[in-house]
């Protein structure tokens, strides 16, 4: 497993964000938490999926998301 960060933009509530938390664990072999406060979705995931694949996933709910590159 790996951990990407994503920063997600268009969220307006809490409800926004587990929206985008409930989409991203529904893939399978990821753990995903969605912090609203800082725009932040911090995800442990199965080498099969590709970061594209988890944009993609939030994009698809209406926001929108890219990597941060200071990945730790």
């Amino acid at each position: 497993m790996s951990t990407q960060r994503l920063r997600i933009t268009g969220m307006t509530c809490g409800h926004c964000a587990r929206t985008v938390e409930d989409a991203l664990n529904a893939l399978p072999g990821v753990k995903a938490q969605v912090s609203y406060s800082q725009g932040i979705a911090e995800i442990q995931v199965s080498e099969d999926l590709s970061t594209e694949q988890l944009l993609q996933v939030v994009k698809g709910k209406g926001f929108g998301a890219n990597l941060l590159e200071d990945q730790p």
